[in-house]
């Protein structure tokens, strides 16, 4: 049992962790990574911004549609909602940035060509 906790240990500790440079535009980074990980956080920010959304309607049975939850959930969530459309934007540019780099790549590459020279 022991040896298997080690060997487990040893596993994680030898294996490093793989960071990526979410703000680079490199095209050494895979950008569709980047991006995707991008959409997922801003589904999460919607869904929390929904999630906020039912809390405030339950606050405003609660304590009164101009009460100060109410108004401050609102606000949390609109702002969940901002942050959500930030992080699409940043997905879109990372997208636009790997269509750049694939349609750059094949401009350089050379064209065959149907003349033939001696």
């Amino acid at each position: 049992m022991l040896s298997v906790l080690l060997l487990g240990f040893w596993t994680g500790c030898a294996a490093p962790d793989q960071e990526i440079d979410l703000v680079s535009f490199n095209s050494a980074v895979d950008q569709r990574l980047i991006a995707n990980y991008y959409q997922q956080e801003a589904f999460r920010h919607r869904q929390q911004a929904d999630e906020l959304d039912a809390r405030a309607d339950l606050y405003a049975r609660m304590f009164g549609p101009d009460s100060d939850w109410v108004s401050g959930t609102r606000l949390l969530a609109q702002s969940y909602r901002l942050t959500a459309d930030d992080r699409e934007r940043l997905a879109t540019e990372h997208l636009d940035a790997r269509r750049n780099v694939r349609s750059s790549a094949s401009a350089l590459r050379p064209q065959a060509s149907s003349e033939r020279t001696p």
